[in-house]
């Protein structure tokens, strides 16, 4: 069970640092031009698919090992516990929203994130960057709030 534990926080420090980086690298591209603007989005993309998604699934995988570890860990009483379903919950929403809409996301940003001849970005291209902004918010709110919740509930 400590092994599935420390997956568990490996893999929530790993997203949630992901896309705090994502957001930070994100924001400060914003003023460059074109070219350097499309390179920097193409490598959130990868971010995303190579950091932030697989911590997401180390996190939810763990999760449910370890929910389903807690009967048989003599530790069943928690499971009566309003703040461990609402941690469970919440970081379930959060890891699925970025599973399912950040991901998709993050790749359709990274495919539109090439320059044209004169030097512009596609139309679509902030349609999705805003979009993938708000998922990471709403994602890493959630995902926060459910390490939260433990120690508020």
């Amino acid at each position: 069970m400590s092994l599935i534990l420390i997956a568990h926080v490996l893999g929530y420090t790993v997203w949630i640092g992901g896309v705090f980086a994502a957001m930070v690298v994100a924001f400060a591209a914003r003023q460059e031009p074109a070219a350097v603007k499309a390179g920097v989005f193409r490598l959130i993309a990868r971010l995303y698919t190579l950091v932030i998604g697989f911590g997401a699934l180390a996190v939810i995988g763990s999760g449910v090992l370890l929910a389903l570890s807690m009967e048989s860990g003599g530790l069943g009483d928690l499971m009566r516990e309003a703040r461990l379903w609402v941690m469970v919950l919440l970081g379930l929403a959060a890891g699925l929203i970025v599973l399912f809409v950040g991901l998709p996301t993050a790749t359709r940003v990274g495919a539109l994130a090439v320059a044209s001849g004169k030097g512009e970005l596609p139309p679509a291209f902030d349609i999705y960057s805003k979009r993938l902004m708000v998922v990471s918010w709403v994602s890493g709110a959630l995902a926060v709030a459910a390490l939260l919740a433990w120690y508020v509930f």
